[in-house]
């Protein structure tokens, strides 16, 4: 599942919607919004989402999905004006076991900073 919102989301709630019986492992990766990057300090971080993007999401989804062991995939991606310590980015991976999860995990979620280079502005503070 590719969740694009302009809300807040529950990490406990898709956790109990990836937990099954057939699955061993739920790895979870959760992006926030930092103080700092390059060395300036952040005031906060915008994100706007088009049909490309999501596009791209939801392929990441399906070639996670295509691996040996994968149960179950969900992206949550925050769009708007985020401030330092808002999510961001859930990204998480429900698998028979745990090395495939973490695989799967760690593809997205390097994929995904790729693709943030995109749609992502810092807003910095001025001093």
């Amino acid at each position: 599942m590719v969740e694009i919102t302009d809300r807040d989301f529950s990490v406990d709630e898709v956790i109990g919607r990836m937990a099954k019986p057939e699955v061993g492992a739920i790895i979870t990766y959760l992006g926030t919004v930092r103080c700092f990057s390059g060395g300036r300090e952040v005031e906060g971080v915008e994100f706007d989402a088009n049909e490309a993007v999501v596009d791209q999401l939801r392929g990441l989804e399906k070639k996670a999905l295509e691996g040996s062991g994968v149960k179950d995939v969900v992206i949550v991606h925050r769009i708007g004006k985020l401030k330092v310590g808002d999510k961001i980015l859930l990204v998480a991976v429900s698998a028979s076991h745990r090395q495939p999860g973490f695989t799967a995990c760690m593809n997205i979620i390097d994929a995904i900073k790729g693709i943030h280079s995109t749609w992502q502005r810092e807003v910095y503070r001025s001093n």
